[in-house]
């Protein structure tokens, strides 16, 4: 067969992983987990990172120190800088320019096999039908790897464009109790929560609608707010914030 032919074999062999992955995610899927996993899990952070976060942790009837509350969140902030600095900086290097780091690994990883061997393949027919034979398999692999990256890299940056986008309170508060943001969108108040713009810990934009913590708050747009969890049955939280300006 042509695609098993020695010209041909880094790209078929590329697109037979690729399905391959395919193949696991979806048994993977089926069985409740995937592959691509949690990148909020990718961090490995300091040990005192837990029982700090648990300090947003706030029962109903609660009388919160704000102050003490920012301070807890900056240091947050830094132990998560100190532990992803590495990562940071390779990102900011030849892994940015590869598109590392902006999406799932396993995604850009899928991306790349694509690129790579619809390329490669596209490159062979091509001079096959101009040259009357395919190129040399080194040849060949160096453009489409070249392709292939320039494809990678081009997706995974609109992938994290694609990223920020509206979230549930339920599913926001399973992890974004301490973050500093902002109201951008309504008056947060009892009842009527309005939308608030929060940059993660791995510098991710997330658009959570939440209510103020105290009864009594009114939460215009514009104010900078910090959230928190509030404990609304075992295993369930709901994100709260709290005015800092």
């Amino acid at each position: 067969m042509l695609l098993l032919s020695v010209p041909y074999v880094p790209f078929t062999v590329a697109l037979a992983l690729l399905l391959a992955f395919l193949v696991l995610e979806i048994a993977a899927l089926m069985l409740g987990g995937s592959l691509i996993g949690d990148s909020d899990a990718d961090l490995d952070l300091d040990p005192e990172f837990d029982a700090l976060v648990a300090d947003f942790d706030l029962d109903a009837d609660a009388m919160p120190d704000v102050a003490e509350l920012i301070d807890t969140s900056e240091t947050l902030q830094g132990i998560t800088d100190s532990a992803s600095g590495t990562s940071g900086a390779t990102r900011g290097g030849i892994a940015g320019l590869l598109g590392l780091g902006r999406a799932p690994f396993m995604i850009w990883l899928a991306t790349l096999l694509t690129g790579f061997g619809l390329s490669g393949l596209g490159i062979q027919s091509l001079a096959d039908t101009l040259l009357g034979a395919p190129l040399s398999v080194a040849f060949a692999s160096l453009g489409a790897a070249l392709i292939g990256l320039a494809v990678t890299r081009h997706f995974t940056g609109l992938f994290a464009r694609l990223l920020p986008s509206i979230e549930t309170t339920a599913t926001s508060a399973q992890f974004m109790g301490g973050l500093r943001g902002v109201v951008s969108q309504g008056i947060a108040q009892r009842g009527s929560p309005a939308e608030v713009r929060l940059r993660d810990r791995h510098g991710n934009l997330h658009f959570p609608r939440c209510e103020p913590f105290a009864d009594s708050d009114v939460i215009v747009e514009g104010t900078p707010v910090l959230t928190v969890r509030v404990r609304k049955a075992p295993g369930e939280w709901a994100l709260r914030i709290l005015p800092t300006a």
